[in-house]
């Protein structure tokens, strides 16, 4: 199942963030979307999803316009964890995490592997809204999980993750690649980009925008460019940090 974006355009106000934007999403890949505060990134994977029109261009999946596809259609393929947390659910952890199933009807296949996968299980029956940030956010990718799209938009999903669950978030988004689904996600660490992801792209904010592997774009210079002065600093390879 390939997404595929022609000439697309995203602005905010009078501001343009993107700029005739092409990308084909590849099975089988995680593309890492990196960028400053504002640059775009979670209006992309919105308008990805098809939760949002771009100001110019279109967006496909397998050839067909993302626009004129039913909302459950789109469910049924595209799954998108927002960087926001959701409010307002007041059942348990079990029937949130079951909810990734709804889009195809009846009860939610392997729920207990899925809670056990993200350690929810001894919290299977907890209200979500007793949990800490970082449990909310292993349900919430339980749920992605659950819903087993075939692409995969992830924004900041490592947000209040601990290391160990940061390591096994980027290590399921690999899992997912290796069995020919197309994963998506937002960081600001170029170490853990240079360490999972096939491409990176790069959003400045300002409609520039570049894409390439991570031996292409991870560099002091470029990492500067994206991120501003002493930014540099933030990239390891091999263990050092680059110089500035």
């Amino acid at each position: 199942m390939s997404l595929t974006i022609q000439h697309l355009s995203l602005h905010t106000g009078t501001r343009t963030l993107v700029d005739s934007l092409d990308l084909a999403l590849e099975p089988g890949e995680v593309l890492g979307i990196l960028g400053a505060n504002g640059a775009g990134k979670s209006t992309l994977l919105t308008v990805l999803a098809g939760l949002a029109a771009p100001a110019h261009g279109r967006v496909t999946l397998d050839g067909q316009p993302l626009d004129a596809l039913p909302p459950l259609t789109r469910a049924q393929h595209i799954g998108l964890l927002p960087q926001g947390d959701e409010g307002g659910f007041f059942g348990s952890v079990a029937d949130f995490v079951a909810l990734g199933h709804f889009p195809f009807g009846g009860p939610a296949p392997d729920l207990a592997t899925h809670l056990a996968t993200w350690e929810l299980a001894d919290l299977a029956n907890r209200p979500l809204d007793t949990l800490s940030g970082g449990e909310r956010q292993r349900a919430r990718l339980a749920q992605l999980a659950v819903q087993a799209p075939r692409i995969a938009l992830l924004d900041e999903p490592l947000t209040h993750l601990d290391p160990a669950h940061q390591a096994r978030l980027l290590a399921w988004a690999r899992s997912e690649a290796d069995a020919g689904h197309s994963v998506v996600l937002t960081l600001h660490d170029p170490n853990w980009a240079a360490c999972h992801c096939d491409r990176l792209l790069f959003l400045h904010g300002n409609g520039r925008w570049q894409l390439g592997t991570p031996a292409d774009l991870l560099t002091p210079d470029s990492l500067e460019a994206l991120y501003g002065p002493g930014t540099a600093a933030l990239w390891r390879q091999n263990g050092r940090a680059q110089p500035v």
